[in-house]
């Protein structure tokens, strides 16, 4: 995935970029960034298909945030197009070349996160996959979609936004695919997706789909430990 920052604000640019770069890490999004400081130097490089979502701050010096998403969209029906602006006073035209968010400045996580989620349907096409076999068909399943994986009988069962995949993969296996490091392997037959986990009990990890994942029994305060400081970090330090 193409992602391009039209930002004349160099400070607001690194922030975008970072906040970017966090939320693509943590949950699987691979992707490539580039940074523009007009309007005028963006449309030179642009063309069809080169970037999937495009953040673009409506005032800037000469040619405005909204005159440039005009542009790109005569060249790029498709373009994702999230306005960086200090007022929402341009909503209709925003609405007019189709943007699909609105970031309002100051710039923070929480208004970034609410605007990624509104885009989340390009970050699925464009996230990390791992492919598997299962049903004789060859499966490629987005890291994003996973709730978690078990094995038992010589059988693992991946547990998916989708549906559930059964292959004949070992734990070991998995848990190699899924090397990202927002997994992790909580008992010697299951492996989470930390990104799904709703609560951590006593003795079990609820999940986003409702279900009951458990610890292994020894050392169990370090699983848990280790599950809240990795959501303590992606909540607060993107």
């Amino acid at each position: 995935m193409n992602i391009a920052i039209c930002e004349d604000n160099a400070t607001d640019r690194a922030i975008i970029r970072d906040i970017l770069r966090g939320y693509m890490e943590q949950n699987g999004y691979t992707g490539e960034i580039s940074e523009y400081e007009s309007g005028e130097s963006l449309l030179a490089s642009f063309s069809l298909g080169l970037f999937d979502l495009v953040f673009i701050d409506i005032y800037m010096c000469g040619i405005n945030g909204v005159e440039t998403a005009r542009q790109i969209r005569e060249i790029d029906p498709a373009c994702v197009l999230v306005f960086i602006t200090s007022s929402n006073e341009h909503a209709l035209e925003g609405f007019s070349v189709r943007a699909s968010a609105y970031v309002l400045k100051p710039i923070r996580d929480k208004e970034m996160l609410t605007a990624l989620r509104q885009c989340e349907e390009v970050f699925i096409k464009n996230a990390r996959y791992i492919e598997i076999r299962s049903d004789r068909m060859d499966i490629k399943l987005p890291l994003i979609k996973i709730y978690y994986a078990e094995t038992f009988n010589k059988i693992s069962i991946f547990h998916t936004s989708a549906g559930d995949y059964k292959t004949f993969l070992t734990m070991e296996e998995i848990e190699n695919k899924l090397n990202g490091s927002f997994f992790y392997r909580c008992h010697k037959s299951y492996i989470i997706n930390m990104n799904q986990v709703a609560k951590v009990t006593a003795q079990d990890i609820l999940m986003k789909n409702g279900a009951l994942v458990p610890m292994r029994s020894r050392g169990r305060d370090s699983i848990r430990a280790d599950i809240a400081n990795y959501l303590s970090t992606r909540l607060f330090g993107m």
